[in-house]
């Protein structure tokens, strides 16, 4: 059962997302710099990936390992991916 804080950190966990979402689609507008365009798109991607494993996934209180290796594949995938496109 939820309570109330559980509520009200889900809701704005969810709006976060759809913020970041909103945020992402229009940012193209805004950077005109194609590399610090990658490099924005990707931070919102692992700001999201951390929200859906700590939040939605409720792995902040789940065993150390199984946390970090979650954390680690959402900063370590858009890092490479960044690296590929700038280079």
């Amino acid at each position: 059962m939820l309570n109330n804080k559980s509520v009200y950190l889900v809701s704005y966990s969810w709006l976060l997302l759809i913020a970041l979402s909103i945020i992402a689609v229009y940012m193209d507008n805004v950077i005109g710099d194609r590399s610090l365009y990658i490099i924005a798109a990707l931070s919102i991607v692992v700001i999201k990936g951390q929200q859906v494993v700590d939040v939605f996934m409720e792995l902040k209180k789940a065993p150390r390992f199984w946390r970090i290796l979650l954390l680690s594949y959402i900063v370590l995938l858009p890092l490479i991916i960044t690296i590929i496109y700038l280079v």
